[in-house]
């Protein structure tokens, strides 16, 4: 999108006319698709990194704080498929149940499918090592079905929630470090240096990570969490906060929240199923903010100075918003972007915001001013990513993985 639609867009912002648009139409004034300067050409034969990329994105949206920023630099303006590998998604009964999101850590990238665990090299995309099992399924972000719920990764070991209970491997060779059957998986993981909280069958539960023990369950249903000075925050029917220690309940409001719950210096931020993007306190979830006036905000990501979403209003349009965080105060938008019908933002880096688009593929935009810098094009629905310092590797829901980066 030229810049000129984004300071038209701000002006429009400035003087009120904005807010007040009504309809199924997005309020973002741009009316046409992004023009990347680069479009990545799918080369399948690349051999790997010459230089294997720095960093680690051991959880689904980075951390357990679920902000989908990774603090690095995306290094070229130019990048092209350093390696590429098609991972099985089809059950034993030959259904195809789609792929997880990545998590990359050690050097290696895992996944699951329906029927187990697959390690790869972040290097060149090779199998390090499967297992097989039954992962927790968990309702897809962007309403494609129920998808595998996605590894964790910390202190070199994986942790999976399945449907026979919580199992921990080894990132190096896939040995089993421990499980614990008590319970099973009802959700993903979210993980710390010394703990492991999981959604169960029974509630969500916190599990020592070096050997299972579960130390509490507290009695809150949610498929996603988020773990953030001491609290856990529970994605479910409503959003709940309970104590990291003892598991009891600190707050809860009937919010109705979509996707991952996501937490930056003391504000939950929900996104939920009305189209609201709410901010809460961390303390003691008083509500901050809203945003209302726009149709449907959903996969925030938050990054020191901006929240990133996608305005669905509907039938019509969908845009990129990019928001100027605000000190106590609601998000103010800075640029926006036309998606077509679909999309969703996928990630942050220092410099870049990952938007993948129904009708284009995986689009690279500079976080500052919006500009169009680089585009993946695929076909499939929606792709997750890792962010690392030097490449990015993403994974499409049939199973096809791609390793991005390099001149």
């Amino acid at each position: 999108m030229p810049s000129t639609l984004r300071r038209t867009f701000l002006g429009m912002v400035a003087t009120g006319s904005v807010a007040g648009i009504a309809g199924c139409s997005s309020s973002c004034p741009d009316d046409g698709a992004p023009d990347p300067s680069h479009t990545v050409e799918p080369d399948i034969d690349s051999s790997g990194f010459e230089t294997v990329p720095d960093g680690s994105w051991p959880l689904p949206r980075f951390d357990a704080t679920n902000t989908g920023y990774a603090p690095v630099g995306m290094e070229t303006t130019t990048p092209s498929v350093r390696w590429h590998a098609d991972i099985s998604t089809s059950s034993g009964d030959g259904e195809t149940t789609g792929a997880s999101a990545v998590v990359v850590a050690d050097g290696t990238v895992v996944l699951t499918t329906a029927t187990g665990v697959v390690a790869l090299s972040l290097r060149d995309g090779e199998e390090q090592w499967q297992r097989d099992l039954t992962p927790a399924t968990v309702p897809s972000v962007v309403d494609i079905g129920d998808e595998p719920a996605p590894p964790v990764i910390a202190n070199s070991r994986v942790f999976l929630a399945t449907t026979d209970g919580i199992t921990a491997f080894e990132v190096a060779d896939g040995a089993v470090a421990w499980r614990n059957t008590d319970t099973a998986g009802a959700g993903v993981p979210a993980v710390t240096d010394d703990a492991l909280f999981v959604p169960t069958t029974d509630g969500v539960a916190k599990f020592a990570t070096d050997d299972g023990r579960r130390q509490w369950t507290a009695t809150a249903d949610g498929t996603r969490l988020a773990v953030a000075d001491d609290t856990v925050i529970i994605a479910g029917q409503e959003i709940v906060a309970v104590d990291a220690a003892t598991g009891e309940v600190q707050w809860e409001h009937s919010d109705r929240p979509e996707g991952y719950p996501v937490v930056s210096d003391g504000t939950v931020y929900v996104s939920n199923t009305y189209g609201d993007l709410i901010g809460r306190s961390l303390t003691d979830g008083t509500e901050q903010w809203r945003l209302d006036d726009r149709r449907s905000l959903e996969f925030p990501v938050v990054t020191p100075d901006s929240v990133y979403a996608i305005e669905r209003p509907g039938e019509s349009a969908s845009a990129t918003f990019a928001f100027d965080r605000v000190e106590n105060g609601p998000p103010e938008p800075r640029w926006c972007s036309e998606v077509n019908l679909g999309g969703a933002v996928t990630a942050a880096a220092d410099d870049t915001v990952f938007t993948f688009q129904s009708d284009d593929g995986l689009t690279a935009f500079t976080t500052r001013l919006g500009e169009a810098v680089w585009q993946y094009p695929t076909e499939y629905q929606a792709v997750s990513l890792a962010v690392l310092d030097g490449g990015i590797v993403g994974v499409s829901p049939d199973g096809t993985v791609v390793a991005l980066g390099g001149e």
